[in-house]
């Protein structure tokens, strides 16, 4: 199954929001960064600081050398709400002055150390990891080293009220910064799904030119082919109505010479000796006639053939009235009760398609109905739409065949009737034209009832 392209909305969405959301993800980071290492620096030189303090209390002797920390100072040194403070005095020799014993200088130092100065490292100490401040110092009796240490509690929640601080501003302005591009970009698309509205909306005998005075200036070349190309279908709709016209003309006239021909032989007598032959030339002579007729018909409800034409109310009650004058001698003719009953009701449509339906289906109960049986054409308006019906008590249409029926020229076996088999196929195509549904049912005395349902409009 091939896969669905995407829409221009969702192609011109994609194309900001992808790199917007990787604009927004380096700028997050690179400004996360920038702020973590902001309040890093803080804390090392907080932690500086009290290394600095711990070496102000370092005292020289002649001999060795001390730290003068009293107890409370060092409570004071040590209290932090938030993290646990080591210290380390240690002199030249690596002997500890004061502190906690198992705080050692990391390993991780300058090769050369210069005097008075910190350096920071990370480490674990004590099973959690802590950042130390290794403060080197310069005495008469060597170089003393200084390494405070701090657990990282209030740098980790530092960093996630950074990291909150930077994303909920930043993800705010990127939700407001979409919406306002997809409804830039749904306002700037609007012109085009007029036009789409526009042509889906259209039937396909709606040739008219489409407008683009109000479209973007990119898409009105792309509107002006198609105009183009609507103007080229309304001409060849329009030769092919001319052609049907002189068609209809050109095989009329030799028929309609035929019969006076044959009617002046049977007024002098030529088939007085042999009547069976002239039935059978006005037979074939009709049925011709009939067949060019249905022919021409079925040509004129193509789809290529109405593309000019507009839909407009057709009462279904006055075809009803017209049928009646227009059938009543060939139901005479055949002893054949043919009735109507014509309801009010009114639908959009081309005329003479409708009226052209109705008479293929009366004509087809005509043809199919023996001799004294009853044929019923009858309009009305119900709560599900406007019907038009046509019923007989002829041999009906098996439950097999009827949709096999609306082919063209095809007649169901051992039937009794005359017709060419295109009858049922005009009615289907004017039928799909209207939107009208054929509802084939069978009487409760036998036969059968065609019925047009047209959709309320």
């Amino acid at each position: 199954m091939k896969p669905v392209p995407l829409s221009l909305r969702k192609r011109l969405l994609l194309a900001i929001i992808a790199p917007l959301c990787v604009v927004f993800a380096i700028s997050a980071l690179f400004d996360y960064r920038l702020a973590r290492e902001t309040a890093d620096a803080a804390f090392d030189h907080a932690l500086a600081d009290t290394a600095l303090d711990i070496a102000s209390a370092i005292r020289e002797t002649d001999e060795d050398l001390s730290v003068k920390l009293s107890a409370e100072a060092e409570d004071i040194l040590r209290s932090d709400p938030s993290d646990s403070i080591y210290f380390a005095v240690r002199d030249s020799h690596g002997r500890l002055l004061a502190g906690d014993e198992d705080l050692l200088p990391p390993a991780m130092l300058p090769a050369t150390r210069l005097g008075n100065q910190t350096y920071f490292t990370d480490v674990q100490f004590r099973n959690q990891p802590t950042r130390n401040a290794v403060y080197l110092t310069s005495s008469p009796h060597g170089d003393v080293t200084i390494i405070v240490a701090e657990s990282v509690n209030k740098r980790e929640r530092s960093s996630r009220r950074i990291m909150t601080a930077m994303i909920l501003p930043n993800l705010a302005v990127i939700l407001a910064t979409l919406l306002a591009v997809y409804f830039g970009v749904r306002r700037g698309l609007a012109p085009l799904e007029f036009v789409e509205d526009e042509i889906a909306s259209r039937s396909p005998r709606d040739l008219r030119e489409i407008d683009d005075s109000v479209t973007p200036q990119e898409i009105r070349p792309l509107l002006s082919r198609l105009n183009d190309l609507f103007g080229l279908l309304r001409e060849a709709a329009a030769s092919q109505q001319r052609f049907l016209a002189d068609a209809a003309h050109q095989l009329r006239t030799p028929l309609t010479g035929l019969q006076t021909q044959i009617d002046l032989a049977t007024g002098e007598g030529r088939f007085s000796s042999d009547p069976e032959r002239l039935f059978r030339i006005n037979e074939a002579t009709g049925r011709i006639g009939h067949l060019i007729g249905q022919l021409l018909t079925y040509a004129r409800t193509e789809p290529a053939t109405y593309l000019s034409q507009s839909f407009e109310p057709v009462a279904l009650n006055d075809l009803v009235e017209q049928a009646a004058s227009i059938f009543l001698d060939q139901a005479l003719g055949k002893e054949i009760d043919l009735g109507f009953d014509a309801g009010p009701a009114t639908v959009p449509g081309i005329p003479w398609m409708l009226r052209e339906a109705l008479a293929n289906l009366i004509d087809n109960a005509l043809r199919y109905t023996p001799r004294g049986g009853i044929v019923t054409v009858s309009s009305c308006r119900r709560e599900g739409g406007c019907e038009l019906t046509v019923e007989d008590n002829g041999p009906g249409i098996p439950v097999a065949e009827r949709q096999q029926v609306f082919e063209r020229f095809y007649r169901i076996h051992d039937s009794s009737g005359d017709g060419c088999g295109l009858g049922l196929a005009i009615v289907k195509e004017i039928a799909a034209l209207h939107g009208a549904v054929i509802r084939i049912e069978e009487p409760a005395g036998g036969g059968i009832r065609f019925a047009l349902v047209f959709p309320i409009p």
